[in-house]
């Protein structure tokens, strides 16, 4: 009976050992979700980021890893749960986030012009029968997604101030991806497409015949930059050590060249939460509640 409960002792002892070790590795492997939005084909924009995320685990300390949803709201949904803990959106996703959950906005960041903010575009075959905005009514526009700034509500807004209607005098549809949008617009399937200012030079490769086949149509007015956004469950500490690191792989040229090819972006400043009341005005003439867009 002694050496049967003593084996269930060295059993137990061996077991919790065991466990309290599983517990320190976990510790050490702890990952860090970021979130970017689906701008174009997800695993190649995973693959496009993994340099930028291995040197951004190398100055944290921490493993970064890359999470790319099907929609501008699933990253938004992932950063107010808490299943992404930080994430580079555009500005109107940073609003929702703020608006619907607990987040708050870290860093934005600048253009390669210095400007902390960028302009969205529409754009149309130079072949086409359309110089201004009113022509596009009756016509075919493809926007990106209905959370997209420049892909939607401010050329949506454009459009409004043009005096048409985008239930009544235009058809349109969502592509979910600036390059898709593009696509469609060489292909003829639409008149126009809404997206942001440096959408022929980053897609040039994928798309040679892009520069000399569409012209921009009209311009918005700047819109305030990329953001990133960091879930509020996620610790004060580690939102001031990605902050820091953000601010730190500026220097980095490699990296900078990454973002600066996906989101135009060329480094990174404090943000002016005043600067995104802009947005909320141009949502208002959209007729968009901030508090219950899905």
């Amino acid at each position: 009976m002694k050496k049967v409960l003593l084996c269930i002792l060295t059993s137990f002892l061996l077991f919790s050992l065991l466990g309290c070790g599983t517990k320190g590795e976990n510790k050490q492997e702890r990952v860090l979700k970021m979130g970017v939005v689906p701008s174009s084909n997800s695993e190649k924009l995973v693959e496009d980021l993994e340099p930028f995320a291995k040197a951004l685990s190398q100055k944290l300390g921490v493993k970064v890893e890359v999470f790319v949803a099907s929609s501008y709201i699933g990253v938004i949904e992932g950063i107010g749960s808490g299943s992404v803990d930080f994430g580079i959106v555009p500005p109107f996703s940073a609003i929702l986030a703020q608006k619907q959950s607990n987040t708050k906005n870290i860093l934005v960041g600048k253009t390669p012009n210095g400007k902390p903010g960028y302009y969205s575009e529409i754009f149309v075959r130079n072949d086409a029968n359309i110089s201004k905005i009113e022509d596009l009514r009756g016509k075919k526009i493809a926007f990106v997604d209905p959370s997209s700034s420049s892909g939607y509500i401010y050329p949506g807004a454009m459009l409004k101030d043009a005096g048409i209607d985008l239930e009544k005098d235009i058809s349109y549809q969502y592509s979910g991806g600036h390059d898709k949008s593009l696509q469609l617009l060489l292909d003829k399937d639409v008149d126009a497409i809404a997206s942001y200012e440096n959408l022929l030079k980053k897609y040039e490769k994928e798309f040679p015949n892009a520069k000399s086949d569409i012209k921009v149509l009209a311009k918005s007015e700047l819109i305030p930059g990329v953001t990133v956004v960091a879930s509020g469950m996620l610790g004060s500490d580690m939102q001031n050590k990605i902050k820091e690191a953000l601010l730190d792989i500026q220097d980095d040229t490699a990296s900078m060249d990454i973002l600066k090819n996906l989101y135009n972006i060329a480094g990174f400043e404090e943000v002016n939460e005043s600067s995104y009341k802009t947005i909320e005005k141009v949502a208002a003439k959209m007729n968009i509640d901030l508090g219950k867009v899905k």
